[in-house]
């Protein structure tokens, strides 16, 4: 929170808490927000969650299975991204009102208590319920691997397909390799909160990553040139925003 203090406009924290089964105890949470041009009406969302799973439970070593998952790529690389979009950002402000926003409490879940995932991205739709809500949102999540492939994912293109072409048609302009014009995956993840709400929301992930879950997923697996190339899609969409009604 202090680093995005550095760079925003306004940085605001909201603690909220969830009775885990699992964990079989009352665990704090929190969301964190930075905006940048807070005087502007017109909004765009990036998120990515900032947790990381408290178990390994697709680990190949069943001992362990118990182990909490460091996360380099399932949670950090989508929060390094965004983090460097800030600073980014304070060097040379959008020409849209920016929101960042780190979601908490987003794996949580098991099939037993699947409420435990979103925790945050649920809390932050129902906190935002009475306010105007963002023009879109983005949401990044294991976007770091090397040989990055993002393809379309499902319910991102079925729900929302416009912002979907409009990433990948920032992508395509930049000649950022990584992003791939088809549907590998659909997956339920931070965005669905929001389409759940109305709001056009789209998960850039690339969920074929086989240290997903396990305790091999270290910073070995992450390549700087793929965080790189979603950063700088996020930070041209806008700094030359096309998307703007008058």
């Amino acid at each position: 929170m202090k680093t995005l203090q550095g760079y925003a406009t306004e940085v605001e924290a909201d603690t909220f808490f969830y009775d885990s089964p699992i964990l079989n105890s009352k665990v704090r949470l929190m969301n964190v927000v930075a905006r940048f041009r807070p005087d502007l009406r017109q909004r765009v969302l990036f998120g990515a969650h900032w947790d990381t799973r408290p178990w390994a439970d697709r680990d190949p070593e069943p001992a362990k299975r118990h182990l909490p998952i460091l996360g380099a790529n399932d949670g950090a690389s989508g929060v390094a991204v965004l983090l460097e979009l800030a600073r980014l950002l304070k060097k040379s402000g959008p020409m849209v009102g920016v929101d960042i926003v780190f979601f908490d409490g987003e794996d949580l879940g098991t099939q037993a208590d699947p409420n435990g995932y979103f925790r945050g991205s649920n809390r932050y739709v129902e906190e935002t319920s009475g306010q105007k809500p963002p023009l879109f949102v983005v949401v990044l999540d294991m976007v770091g691997k090397k040989d990055l492939d993002l393809h379309w994912e499902g319910n991102s293109r079925k729900l929302a397909s416009n912002i979907v072409d409009l990433v990948w048609g920032q992508a395509n302009d930049l000649g950022v390799r990584s992003f791939r014009s088809d549907v590998r995956h659909t997956v339920f993840d931070d965005h669905m909160p929001f389409l759940n709400a109305g709001i056009p929301a789209i998960d850039v992930i690339d969920f074929s990553y086989p240290e997903w879950h396990t305790t091999h997923d270290t910073p070995d697996k992450c390549s700087p040139e793929s965080l790189e190339g979603v950063g700088e899609v996020l930070l041209n969409l806008v700094r030359k925003p096309n998307f703007l009604s008058n």
